[in-house]
């Protein structure tokens, strides 16, 4: 059990993360130029709503610039769209 009390705010971040986490997943088969820094910044916002979730929201945020980087290089192999 976390020594910090679990707020309202912690559960919207903890969604904000996943949510964040499977915009990520569609960013890299689908407008990764788009998706990705939306994944981005909602992981950025969510990392910033909550302490009790930091290491989801710090997941996140790694895991929306991998998708950024690879669904840019997939995108460009394949002759996908960008954005």
């Amino acid at each position: 059990m976390s020594s910090t009390p679990h707020r309202t705010t912690d559960s919207v971040a903890g969604f904000l993360a996943a949510f964040s986490l499977a915009l990520s997943g569609i960013a890299l088969v689908r407008q990764p130029g788009l998706l990705a820094p939306v994944a981005a910044l909602v992981a950025i916002v969510a990392a910033r709503m909550t302490v009790a979730h930091r290491t989801l929201t710090a997941v996140a945020v790694v895991v929306a610039a991998l998708a950024f980087l690879v669904g840019m290089s997939i995108a460009v192999v394949t002759d996908g769209t960008l954005y």
